[in-house]
């Protein structure tokens, strides 16, 4: 059985539509109140009405996150029998047939499946921002590009419930620490199309473009806090080697530098912040890390070479600031060549 986990706040009818049509597919629903109130307590009663319909609630407003984990851990007191479930917004912004691809793609053996929305005509501004800022810290942060890596309309298998609800973050930012715990547990994400909606200019959203865009990337640089330790160790080492070595020998530093780094980040993150996480960080990524780290050495290296009068501090800032954007667009690249070849394949 498919059970659908809706996390809502001061919802408007779309939600009863959205579970009636669910309901009569024969979908198991669980609607999660995150506090809406007595104003809204209408809505919820003709929602719990429909068939294989149970609602919840938290006990005051908690934040997306929050209420989405309270709901993956209940599923199986409502719905024994579930294997796969899915997460969908309730302001009409997740189609049933879009939840019905996301199925699909369970039923057919995925593990874990994202949609990416296809943005057409006129966007909103904070949905726009939002979204390509979200691409380039996350694709810098882990090394993996997503077109689009902030859509609620997701689906998983049961067995993955557990550390889904260990995930950090309670609000908006939950959602996009989800995919950073999958991609270090190696977890393949299945990634589909869907058409973005937006009513109303996102009027009903209760996305904050300033305030929860911050606290989205506070808490995914307080994950990934080992990949700033690694970097910061890289400079240092840098600036040490340079007092006490003649230049010409800093170019012989290089791959070492990649080595002491790459194995800084792997300890930190299998045995601090994914330590109740499987962590499997596969050769691949290692490799890659090893790769970026010697780039932007020989960079800094090649910089202070050319240019004996620059000071290293600046030739770092530089190079960071140079590579990153390569570094985003190879990334980019990378996955719109495979996602051709998908397509030529099928």
């Amino acid at each position: 059985m498919c059970v659908v986990v809706i996390p809502a706040y001061e919802p408007n009818n779309n939600l009863v539509e959205l579970v009636k049509t669910l309901s009569f597919q024969g979908y198991g629903v669980l609607v999660i109140d995150d506090g809406s109130g007595e104003k809204f307590r209408n809505v919820f009663e003709k929602v719990s009405l429909y068939p294989n319909t149970f609602v919840i609630a938290n006990e005051c407003n908690m934040g997306k996150g929050a209420t989405l984990k309270h709901g993956i851990s209940r599923i199986r007191e409502f719905f024994p029998e579930c294997r796969i479930f899915v997460t969908a917004d309730a302001d009409g912004q997740h189609r049933v047939e879009d939840i019905d691809k996301v199925r699909a793609e369970l039923e057919s053996n995925a593990r874990m499946v994202l949609t990416v929305r296809i943005r057409k005509g006129k966007i909103p501004f904070r949905s726009r921002f939002g979204n390509d800022l979200s691409k380039f810290v996350y694709t810098i942060l882990t090394g993996h590009y997503f077109t689009d890596n902030q859509s609620g309309l997701r689906g998983f298998r049961i067995e993955d419930a557990e550390w889904l609800t260990r995930v950090r973050g309670s609000k908006y930012d939950y959602e996009l620490n989800v995919l950073f715990y999958a991609d270090k547990q190696m977890i393949p994400i299945t990634t589909i199309p869907i058409d973005a909606i937006y009513i109303d200019d996102n009027k009903d959203s209760h996305f904050s473009p300033v305030r929860d865009t911050i606290l989205i990337y506070r808490r995914l640089f307080s994950t990934a806090w080992p990949s700033f330790a690694a970097v910061i160790t890289w400079g240092a080492i840098m600036l040490i080697v340079s007092f006490f070595l003649k230049y010409n020998l800093f170019f012989l530093h290089i791959p070492g530098f990649g080595v002491i780094c790459t194995f800084i980040s792997v300890i930190f993150y299998r045995f601090i912040v994914l330590r109740r996480f499987k962590y499997r960080d596969g050769l691949r990524s290692i490799i890659y890390a090893l790769f970026r780290y010697s780039l932007y050495t020989a960079g800094v290296a090649i910089l202070h070479f050319i240019f004996g009068w620059l000071p290293l501090f600046v030739a770092l800032a530089i190079i960071v600031a140079a590579l990153l954007p390569v570094e985003y667009y190879f990334r980019k690249g990378m996955h719109v060549a495979q996602y051709k070849d998908i397509n030529k394949e099928g």
